[in-house]
C-alpha cells in the first residue's frame, strides 16, 4: 500500500493539538471507527496504545509503540495486531495564524483480504480522521479572536 501524506493548518497552538493526539484514551469519544482505547506501560515520553476498531464490518485490535516528542511530533509504530507494518507520523509546527498539522501513515495489513477491502478506503479514512481531530480541536479549544 502506498504511504498516505496529509496536512491541515488549524487557528491553535501546536500545544493544543499535540495533546490532543497524545490523548490517547479520548480517541472513543471522537474519531470515527475507534470503540476502544486503552494506554498501558507509560515511561519516559513513551506509552503502548491498544484500539480496537470497527470499520465496514470488520473488528480489529492492535497495539502501537507512541513516542512522544512534546509539542513538536508524536511517532506510532506497530506493536501488534492486524498489521504487516504501520508507521505514523503526526508533526505539529507553529505557522502564522495557528498549527501546521503533517500526517504521515505507512501500512501493510497482514491478511490479503483486509488489504483488498480496507487498503483502497484507507486514504479516505486518513483524511477523515485528521477532519475528526480539526472537529475535536474546535469543539474542545476557544477559537483565537479573529480565526475560523
Amino acid at each position: 500500500m502506498p504511504a498516505i501524506r496529509l496536512h491541515d493548518t488549524v487557528p491553535f497552538q501546536p500545544e493544543q493539538i499535540y495533546q490532543l493526539v497524545a490523548d490517547v484514551r479520548r480517541y472513543p469519544e471522537f474519531l470515527p471507527w475507534c470503540s476502544q482505547a486503552r494506554v498501558s506501560e507509560e515511561r519516559d515520553r513513551q506509552f503502548i496504545a491498544e484500539m480496537v476498531v470497527n470499520f465496514k464490518g470488520f473488528r480489529e485490535s492492535f497495539r502501537t509503540i507512541d513516542q512522544l516528542y512534546p509539542y513538536d511530533r508524536i511517532t506510532v509504530r506497530l506493536h501488534s495486531g492486524p498489521f504487516e507494518k504501520l508507521e505514523n507520523e503526526w508533526r505539529f509546527t507553529a505557522v502564522h495564524g495557528g498549527t501546521r498539522v503533517d500526517f504521515f501513515i505507512d501500512f501493510q495489513f497482514k491478511s490479503r483480504l483486509l488489504n483488498m477491502t480496507l487498503g483502497p478506503v484507507f486514504a479516505h479514512a486518513s483524511q477523515t480522521m485528521l477532519e475528526a481531530f480539526r472537529k475535536r480541536a474546535f469543539a474542545v479549544y476557544p477559537v483565537p479572536k479573529g480565526q475560523l
